[in-house]
């Protein structure tokens, strides 16, 4: 019978060849190595039913063991020892924890359980890492006389391993929060236990790897199918589908904006603007529902499970926002997308135009000798986009001029020009660098990643992308003061029309106090009434002012171009590339090569924005 006979050699033949394997229990439950590691983790099934939060947590785990221990042929029992043996002789040393359903006077949430001393690090590096995912979770550690086990069950290591420390045990009883009165299970509140337990776990194997065992953590890099299964990857392409289905920044921006700017001025500034937009090619409520048919909750890895929830979030929201474009709902939702004007960003941006106006330059806000139209501005794209491709072959896009957009935006990693744009030669390289050394660069190297909102853009993105894109054109030495004026004025502008205040208004606002021309005046009140209110022109200043303070506490600037992401994402991107989910990025802008990286030794020293104005 290969349940008796057959099942533990072949267990035990796998580890020895470091070979995955999967093993189905007739009547008793499974033992899964998605990869030989030297851990295991174990739920026994107790008499009154499997739980639910911690059936899918031992799921979720690379080695696992899920079982009912009580069988007059409970044969599993007898093997773990001997598994965690072999996984001992293999690695140096093995780490068995088991995790169980918390008896009713437990004062926790989750009791971490332990006996042995040498265990004592890891228990309390995963007591950390639980309360940090998740701050409303009470964890306290437990030193015990005997080694940890369930109430009324044998235990599963052999003793004379442990008092040899070739194997730690530890223990993990969760009290049933997730729970009401009436035992019916609260999937919200099972969510943050499952998720912050796997991670807290995840990080403590890796922490056990480095401290206890021969192997190297890098030995333990998942590749994407032994993890990843095809669920995951079914979940994010239909992701794409429903956000490839329409182009949010071109449906919210109107396409008769130069026609809008001659009556306007014809108007004599007087009358506001008539904007028309392009059809909308979707039915935003067959999107949502779209969304909400995907499986997310079957997800058992919670890192993978929380990136496409935010990403369902966001559709939503965008769903909601184009549903009501172009009434005074669409603001609400952008301050659900983009956020708020906080009082610290309000005062900086004013400072800057205070400071930069105090400058004695009569001739600051004169036009440039030398301008580039459309047509040039699109040939120095097409140039940088050569040099970019001698890091790679497969770096393709393309550069298109067109007369329905207003000035110059990247989507889905093209570069779109208006026909009537014109830039000053001085300014060009810088914009080069924002357009296309930095949005179509992390396009790229996002396309890169298996996932594909690392390409379209995480929730939220815009600040920390826009922020680096504003670096480059400091790096590059084109963020001059009248760019400064125009990032912080766009702070000003959106803050003006979250008040209330009307198109004209606004524009009056921005011409006469502030004493922008009157084009740029209207192409930034433009873009903040576009569609009804759109608070995007924040992101500007705030991501650059954070990814100051960023490149100050001496992180990785080069790990920001990975993709369209933002600055909380960057554990779980870390995360990702350990578990060798994520590739390190593949193209890397010119800005970030010599010599331009000498001016990021200058900003070491800067203590704010104020430092880069041109006195």
């Amino acid at each position: 019978m290969e349940f008796k006979d057959k099942i533990l050699p072949q267990l035990l033949r796998a580890i020895k060849n470091r070979t995955p394997i999967h093993k189905q229990i007739p009547n008793k439950g499974k033992i899964i190595f998605n990869k030989i590691v030297p851990y295991l983790f174990i739920y026994r099934v107790p008499d009154s039913g499997k739980d639910r939060m911690l059936s899918e947590l031992t799921k979720s785990e690379l080695a696992s063991v899920i079982f009912l221990p009580h069988n007059d042929d409970d044969q599993v029992s007898l093997w773990i020892p001997k598994l965690a043996t072999a996984l001992a002789n293999e690695f140096g040393t093995c780490l068995l924890i088991e995790v169980w359903n918390a008896p009713i006077d437990q004062d926790t949430d989750i009791a971490i359980h332990l006996s042995q001393k040498n265990a004592l690090v890891l228990a309390e590096y995963l007591k950390k890492n639980i309360e940090t995912e998740a701050p409303e979770i009470s964890v306290e550690l437990k030193k015990e006389t005997k080694l940890p086990r369930p109430p009324r069950l044998p235990l599963l290591v052999n003793t004379d391993d442990t008092k040899s420390n070739i194997v730690l045990s530890l223990g993990i009883s969760v009290r049933k929060t997730y729970e009401d009165i009436d035992g019916v299970h609260l999937p919200l509140l099972a969510r943050v236990f499952r998720e912050s337990l796997a991670k807290g776990l995840s990080r403590s194997f890796f922490e056990f790897v480095r401290l206890y065992t021969t192997a190297k953590a890098t030995e333990f890099k998942m590749k994407g199918q032994e993890k990843l299964y095809s669920e995951i990857y079914d979940i994010d392409r239909a992701l794409a589908k429903e956000s490839q289905k329409f182009d949010f920044l071109l449906l919210v921006t109107p396409t008769n904006s130069h026609e809008a700017w001659l009556q306007f001025k014809k108007d004599k500034y007087r009358k506001a603007p008539i904007f028309h937009y392009r059809p909308i090619p979707i039915d935003p409520d067959i999107v949502k529902r779209n969304l909400y048919n995907l499986r997310i909750e079957d997800i058992y890895d919670p890192t993978i499970a929380y990136l496409f929830r935010d990403k369902r979030r966001e559709l939503d929201d965008m769903m909601t926002m184009l549903a009501s474009r172009g009434t005074s709902d669409f603001k609400y939702g952008s301050l659900m997308v983009f956020g708020n004007v906080d009082e610290q960003l309000y005062n900086l941006a004013k400072a800057v135009l205070t400071a930069i106006d105090s400058i004695a330059q009569p001739d600051r806000q004169k036009p440039e000798e030398e301008y580039l139209d459309a047509k040039a501005f699109a040939q120095l794209a097409e140039e940088e986009i050569s040099f970019l491709q001698q890091q790679s072959p497969t770096f393709k896009t393309s550069v298109r001029v067109r007369d329905d957009i207003a000035g110059v935006m990247v989507n889905h990693g093209v570069l779109n020009i208006s026909k009537q744009y014109k830039i000053s030669k001085r300014r060009a390289l810088a914009l080069i660098q924002h357009e296309v050394g930095t949005h179509i660069i992390t396009y790229f190297n996002g396309k890169e990643q298996p996932f594909s909102f690392f390409r379209l853009g995480v929730p939220g993105y815009e600040q920390l992308q826009e922020g680096l894109a504003v670096l480059s054109e400091y790096l590059v030495g084109g963020l001059t003061n009248d760019r400064l004026r125009i990032l912080a004025g766009r702070v000003i502008a959106v803050q003006h029309m979250l008040l209330g205040h009307s198109f004209v208004e606004t524009f009056d606002m921005l011409h006469e106090e502030y004493n922008f021309s009157t084009s740029t005046a209207f192409t930034m009140t433009m873009r903040v009434y576009r569609s009804g209110g759109l608070t995007k022109d924040t992101a500007y200043l705030q991501g650059f002012k954070e990814l100051i303070q960023y490149i100050q506490e001496g992180k990785d600037l080069n790990l920001l171009t990975i993709g369209k992401i933002r600055e909380d994402y960057l554990p779980i991107v870390h995360d990702l590339i350990q578990r060798g989910v994520l590739r390190p990025p593949r193209i890397k802008p010119r800005y970030l090569h010599e010599p331009y990286t000498e001016k990021l030794k200058d900003l070491n020293q800067f203590a704010s924005i104020f430092k880069m104005i041109n006195y």
